[in-house]
């Protein structure tokens, strides 16, 4: 039996679905999701991998929606077709942004047929309206954020409640590896994760568990968490293991040997 395809994240609906040009005799299907990674990608200069976190997907499915996006708006552009926006496997992000169709790096609010606006939402409007409520982990060492996650035996658990840190907690990974640390993390029911270090094939785990991140992060655990409250912390897509393309192969960072030598920045 095939097994169900996971929605993905879209941040809001185009204002126009259709594109003609004079004298076309056909029509190439866009779907929502193929628009989003164009947006994501080529319009807001993303790259992949913080597309796919930002689509809640892993970054080689981003790879197969944008590529088959580019060739279909190549295929209309060449032969005079037409384009129609419509359907897919997708969310949109109203569910997640507080019912109103924006996010950090959005440009555009509105909805199929209305004007595109230029409301940018900011880091702490979007923290207000998505973070009331929720789980926030913290990569955590004798009180300060440990640097290297796949190495991490400690968290910190945040409850988040209108707002405002309710309860602080630690939980023992008991030494899960990158994989296992996706699905702990999930089942603690974890929303966002704070970090140091992170390699490539991790953050596709976090992605796909439906887990945000914020990574490349250091100093107290509660400030941390003070300053994301506070819409000051942002995340670093450099802070990467250096031998990230290692732990994507297998799944944690001692796939290759090194061990706690290894560094990251």
């Amino acid at each position: 039996m095939a097994g169900t395809t996971k929605c993905r994240r879209v941040c809001c609906a185009p204002s126009a679905l259709r594109f003609m040009p004079e004298e076309a005799a056909e029509i190439v299907e866009l779907s929502l999701e193929e628009l989003e990674s164009l947006r994501l990608c080529d319009l807001e200069g993303l790259e992949q991998e913080t597309a796919a976190r930002s689509m809640e997907v892993s970054r080689g499915t981003l790879q197969r929606i944008l590529y088959s996006a580019r060739g279909k708006v190549a295929e209309a552009l060449c032969a005079g077709k037409g384009i129609h926006i419509s359907g897919g496997n997708y969310e949109l992000a109203e569910k997640w942004c507080g019912g109103r169709a924006k996010c950090r790096r959005c440009r555009f609010t509105g909805s199929p047929g209305g004007d595109i606006g230029g409301d940018v939402i900011t880091e702490k409007e979007r923290t207000e309206e998505k973070m009331k409520d929720g789980i926030i982990a913290v990569t955590e060492e004798n009180g300060e954020i440990f640097q290297h996650f796949g190495h991490t035996r400690y968290f910190a658990l945040y409850e988040i409640k209108d707002g405002a840190v309710a309860s602080r907690r630690i939980i023992d990974a008991a030494g899960s590896g990158h994989s296992a640390l996706g699905g702990f993390l999930r089942a603690n029911g974890v929303n966002l994760l704070i970090c140091g270090g992170i390699g490539g094939g991790a953050k596709n785990v976090l992605a796909e568990a439906g887990i945000e991140l914020i990574s490349g992060v250091s100093g107290a655990i509660d400030d941390a968490v003070k300053n994301f409250l506070a819409g000051e912390l942002k995340d670093d897509p450099a802070a990467e293991c250096d031998h990230h393309h290692h732990e994507e192969l297998s799944g944690s960072c001692h796939g290759c040997g090194e061990g706690n030598a290894h560094s990251c920045h």
